[in-house]
């Protein structure tokens, strides 16, 4: 079955390029010069991906792609645009309004491979409510002490250094700053925080760290301070871990990879709140692995959710896969087996070092042969961590 392709912009020529580009295509397609028309289009007929220019008259881009998030979440939406109005822009990526910015001119190839990865990542969301839950994501819950700390030293401008060593407490507005940095638009293609500050500038980290001052109130099921913590010392482990064993710093690109492994028990406990309350009750009840329950339950994990997530926020592959493989990282799929087995072992680690059990992976004996250390090197990397972090 064809897929349907709608195309938004308010210049003829444009359209009339993209027509020839797609002409003879694998897909459907359809063109329309207004939003208040692609709205009416969108009404009548099934559309599964959207790209639209941001800079129109009647309703801009950035107003179409508000609309069809909220009356057609399960429409992918690309922003196409020439105009570098970096207001503009930075909304529509920071709102997560589209899943990637495109420039004009544009390249042919580029776009027929967008095109063909943004469905390739739809056939593997079979679940169309995980997809809407993923296209309706506003807002990541955040420790509000954090959020305040962090906003006081953007505020008092003390050095990067400092504030992307605080944001990886938080994987929250960690993930959303780089989200916004692997954008398009930003093209850092980093995991790195520090990195990421640096391509986006303080005013945008300021600016989204005061976006997430409304929280979503997870209380009375888990503790989310106890799962950013667990996310912080694991993030730490992972850097000490990697140094331990290959005698060298973690390459910046991957060294924010353990702060976001478990971004999908962040996102279920927001969007799937009744059902995770059956999903934590049975696994304090059980020895049932989380997973487990959670695909009984739910229907999907929270690790396919992670990495489906991550991906859908176009951040570096590693990261992708170790929020998708950390409990089972010697997968045959997995590319980074290194980098997802140093997840898995140091997420192990840090739940122990926190006396927590509740999430905990069950470390396998396998990972640690593939590492090539034992349970000295643990004790070791649990000292050394703990004593940096004075736990």
């Amino acid at each position: 079955m064809k897929k349907n392709i709608l195309f938004v912009d308010d210049e003829n020529q444009i359209l009339r390029a993209l027509k020839r580009l797609f002409h003879n295509s694998e897909y459907e397609t359809f063109f329309m010069e207004s939003g208040l028309d692609a709205l009416k289009l969108l009404d009548q007929q099934s559309i599964d991906l959207l790209i639209t220019d941001l800079r129109m008259p009647q309703m801009s881009g950035v107003e179409l792609l508000k609309e069809v998030k909220k009356k057609h979440p399960g429409v992918l939406r690309v922003a196409l645009s020439g105009y570098t109005d970096s207001k503009k822009i930075f909304s529509a990526i920071e709102e997560n309004l589209a899943k990637m910015y495109l420039f004009k001119p544009w390249d042919n190839d580029e776009i027929f491979n967008i095109v063909r990865n943004l469905f390739a990542l739809e056939e593997k969301l079979s679940d169309r409510t995980l997809l809407n839950a993923i296209n309706s994501l506003d807002e990541l819950p955040t420790v509000p002490k954090l959020f305040t700390d962090i906003s006081k030293m953007i505020q008092d401008e003390l050095g990067i250094e400092v504030i992307a060593a605080k944001i990886e407490e938080d994987p929250a507005i960690a993930s959303r700053i780089l989200r916004v940095a692997n954008s398009a638009f930003y093209g850092a293609k980093t995991g790195s925080i520090m990195q990421a500050i640096m391509f986006i500038g303080l005013l945008n980290v300021k600016n989204i760290v005061l976006s997430n001052a409304v929280f979503s109130s997870t209380a009375g099921i888990y503790s989310m301070e106890k799962l950013s913590k667990h996310a912080g010392l694991t993030n730490r482990l992972v850097n000490q871990l990697y140094e331990i064993i290959y005698d060298k710093k973690m390459p910046m690109i991957n060294s924010s990879v353990g702060l976001l492994h478990s971004i999908g028990i962040v996102m279920m406990l927001t969007k799937f709140e009744n059902q995770y309350i059956e999903v934590i009750e049975h696994a304090n009840k059980s020895d049932d692995d989380i997973c487990q329950i959670e695909s009984k339950i739910l229907g999907h994990t929270h690790e396919q959710l992670g990495g489906y997530l991550l991906n859908w926020w176009e951040l570096p592959y590693p990261l992708v896969e170790a929020a998708m493989h950390y409990r089972n990282p010697l997968f045959e799929e997995v590319v980074h087996k290194d980098i997802t087995s140093l997840v898995h072992v140091a997420s192990h680690t840090a739940w122990s070092m926190m006396s927590e059990k509740q999430f905990q992976v069950e470390l396998r004996p396998e990972v640690l042969t593939y590492l090539g250390i034992n349970d000295s090197v643990i004790s070791t990397l649990k000292k050394r961590v703990a004593k940096d972090m004075k736990l």
